[in-house]
Parts: C-alpha cells; sequence; structure tokens
C-alpha cells in the first residue's frame, strides 16, 4: 500500500511539474507568433494566373507586401485554362 501511495505521489507531482514548463513553452510560442522575431519574417505564396501580371503589378505587390511585414513569397504560374487577359511585359 506505501509502494502504491509512493507511486500515485510522484506521478502527482511529475505532472504538475511539466505541465508547468509545457505552458511556458507554449505562451514563448504564442508570443513569438503574435510578434515574430526579424529572423522569421512571414513568407506568402503569390499565385500568377497564366502569366496575367505586369512589371507595375509587380513593383506593387512588391511594395505592398514590404509595407505588410512579409518578409518572402514562393510563386508560382498556374496555367489551367486561365485566359490571358493582356501581354505582359
Amino acid at each position: 500500500m506505501k509502494k502504491l501511495l509512493f507511486f500515485f505521489t510522484i506521478t502527482v507531482l511529475s505532472y504538475n511539474g511539466f505541465s508547468q514548463t509545457t505552458r511556458s513553452s507554449a505562451d514563448h510560442f504564442y508570443s513569438n507568433f503574435q510578434a515574430s522575431p526579424n529572423d522569421a519574417p512571414p513568407r506568402v505564396w503569390w499565385h500568377w494566373m497564366n502569366g496575367n501580371i505586369t512589371k507595375d503589378g509587380i513593383c506593387k505587390d512588391f511594395a505592398s507586401m514590404h509595407r505588410s511585414g512579409i518578409g518572402g513569397f514562393q510563386n508560382f504560374n498556374a496555367a489551367l485554362a486561365t485566359p490571358k487577359s493582356f501581354e505582359s511585359d
């Protein structure tokens, strides 16, 4: 009976100790998510539909991304039978 009580006590104390570490770690990740460090800026997917883009549009998109704090992008030209609306430069 003493061994069972000892095991139960150790288990409860261990659980409380580990749960504090987990909460602190979660708070750290949450705060870094809210205000990401400078070495980890957000990145976005930037889709061009069948090349429907102009040099002026690219420059405006870059400026907007910079103002918003976006640090990079993954570009994807998705043709997918999208009609060309104009000739790109």
